[in-house]
């Protein structure tokens, strides 16, 4: 199993060079990312299955792979998702949290943990999936605040 995690620093009020964002801007491109996860990675196509109060299922496409995910949401909080069940071809999860240890401090932990082979290629092969989460993420954070500052955060299914 692989598990790793990096924290992404998204206001910074000593900081006059980063525009900050608001709890519920972030918020809303966290939740556009889940909802429709190709506008930030072109590589993906999404559908949504059921919704409820606190989350959906979403079925994302990759090549000709699909995944069955729960999307669990915790509002302005937490993002949750898990792609488990014998018929998924691995078991993976992922939470994105947002943070604030002290007031206009905001960050954005990301926690992976997925199926791995317990190898050296293994090894290899989760040394480039931590740096490619880790340059996905910093992408995500970059669109979202191009989006907040264009006005244009508004969350629509896949």
């Amino acid at each position: 199993m692989l598990k790793f995690e990096h924290i992404v620093q998204i206001n910074d009020p000593d900081d006059a060079n980063i525009k900050p964002l608001t709890r519920a801007e972030l918020w809303e491109g966290l939740l556009l990312r889940a909802r429709d996860p190709g506008k930030f990675n072109a590589a993906l196509s999404c559908r949504l299955g059921d919704e409820n109060h606190d989350g959906f299922v979403r079925y994302i496409q990759a090549g000709e792979t699909e995944f069955r995910e729960r999307v669990t949401l915790t509002f302005q909080e937490r993002i949750e998702t898990v792609i488990s069940g014998s018929d998924q071809p691995l078991h993976a999860e992922s939470e994105t949290i947002i943070e604030e240890p002290a007031e206009g401090y905001l960050f954005v932990r990301f926690i992976y943990r997925r199926d791995l082979e317990d190898s050296p290629e293994g090894e290899m092969v989760g040394e480039h999936l931590k740096s490619a989460y880790f340059h996905t993420d910093i992408d995500a954070i970059a669109l979202i605040r191009m989006l907040a500052e264009d006005e244009l955060l508004s969350c629509r299914p896949c």
